[in-house]
């Protein structure tokens, strides 16, 4: 398999730091390269034996220097497939910015951002979306998209689209045989090519479909409570949240503006916003402002839950596509086909609950755990192989059904990099490691 080289400097030895921030207890300084056990031996008297994690003195030039823990890795069995010698040392600005100000003034470059993962997909230590899968585990704001994400470096996505992939490159192979003499090709050849496209555009689609389901994990959805004023909106989203985080007034208008807050159902995290009362008119200026608000909200909520309370009459002006559920159910009831609830005695919470992570979880029992940019070379895929299957369809020159199976084969390599075809252009390369962070 082809790599393509870094744009920059890909022999150079690099360093950066390899924890989040320089403020906590210990701070790791990382380097690799192949001069990066001559940089660090300039710091320290020796290194420990390969893979062992050893208490050393690291000299900075600027006073008695820190007592750290070195761990020397040579390559191609460490991280990146190069040198690597990693420096455990005291977190802090400032001793961190010296440690790596040494190791700076003996040549070792500033690492750029996900420089030290690009040398690993380069190095074939790790696959495309692998590396991907580092940088979405680092930016997961919910416990779905870690898990996601975990699945990724663990090479999941890899091994299936590669499993596809392979077959979708096989019948190819087997057609483009056949192209010096196409009046040998019996119906049953082309029948059992139809059916292997068929199941091969099928499974593409399949990930297409639950895509979606995948991204709503990953994603923290909002659901806005929205409905006509004294509709218990705020007592529903104390109720949900089991505390009080909204004032609740039996006055017509008291939320004057959203309030929003996290909600977790099920290990997904929510964001859950309740808003001011909607009435088509008011002369009080705040209360309008906070209408237009609520309005704002409702347009970029993924989940609406359309209040109105079971002692008033139902309104005219129902929000579309909104789960409508019905307040106030220990007054009775005039909506029965609603989801009822009472924020007072707790009625139908459970079940409002579970609605609610029906919506935003979908239908999908798999989600895929693809990134939108593997869902994209998945959707060319699938438009590829949807146009072969047209062509064989209609007894087209075989050439051209092996074109269309050739686009789809690319297409499905560069999600994992592993493109049999040529290498990855530098400016995917370019697009995706620039969006890491420095140590990565």
């Amino acid at each position: 398999m082809t790599r393509p080289r870094a744009s920059q400097s890909p022999d150079s030895t690099i360093v950066g730091v390899a924890t989040g921030t320089p403020d906590g207890g210990v701070a790791i300084v990382r380097v690799s390269g192949p001069e990066a056990r001559t940089f660090v031996e300039a710091l320290v008297d020796s290194l420990p034996p390969p893979r062992v994690l050893a208490r050393r003195r690291v000299r900075d030039g600027e006073g008695a220097g820190d007592d750290a823990l070195v761990a020397w890795m040579p390559g191609p069995n460490s991280f990146t497939g190069e040198d690597v010698v990693e420096l455990h040392v005291h977190a802090g600005a400032r001793n961190v910015g010296r440690v790596v100000a040494a190791l700076q003034e003996r040549g070792a470059r500033a690492a750029g951002p996900g420089e030290f993962t690009r040398r690993a997909f380069e190095h074939g230590r790790l696959s495309l979306e692998q590396a991907e899968g580092i940088a979405a585990l680092i930016a997961a704001r919910t416990s779905a998209a870690i898990d996601q994400a975990r699945r990724l470096v663990a090479g999941e996505l890899g091994r299936t689209v590669e499993s596809l992939r392979s077959a979708v490159g096989d019948l190819r192979a087997e057609i483009e045989a056949n192209l010096d003499f196409p009046e040998d090709v019996a119906d049953g050849d082309v029948s059992r090519w139809r059916a292997a496209l068929l199941q091969q555009e099928a499974t593409t689609r399949s990930w297409l479909g639950s895509f979606a389901a995948g991204q709503r994990a990953r994603e923290r959805a909002r659901v806005v409570i929205a409905g006509p004023p004294n509709a218990g909106k705020s007592a529903l989203f104390n109720a949900l949240l089991g505390r009080s985080r909204a004032i609740v007034s039996p006055t017509p208008g008291t939320t004057r503006d959203y309030v929003e807050a996290e909600l977790q159902l099920e290990g997904i995290e929510l964001v859950v916003v309740d808003t001011a009362g909607l009435r088509q008119a008011t002369d009080d200026s705040i209360e309008h402002e906070g209408i237009g608000r609520s309005r704002e909200q409702i347009a970029g909520a993924e989940v609406v839950l359309w209040l109105e309370p079971a002692d008033a009459e139902p309104s005219e002006s129902v929000f579309p596509a909104a789960l409508q559920v019905e307040s106030k159910r220990d007054l009775g009831t005039r909506r029965p086909e609603w989801i009822g609830v009472s924020a007072q005695t707790g009625e139908g919470l459970m079940g409002l609950r579970a609605e609610l992570l029906k919506v935003v979880r979908g239908d999908e029992s798999a989600p895929w755990i693809g990134l939108a940019r593997h869902r994209d070379r998945a959707s060319e895929a699938a438009a590829a192989l949807s146009s072969a299957l047209a062509l064989l369809e209609r007894m087209a020159p075989l050439e051209l059904v092996a074109f269309e199976l050739g686009v789809a084969e690319r297409q499905l390599a560069e999600i994992t990099g592993r493109d049999a075809l040529g290498p990855i252009g530098e400016d995917v390369l370019g697009r995706i490691f620039s969006q890491f962070c420095i140590g990565k």
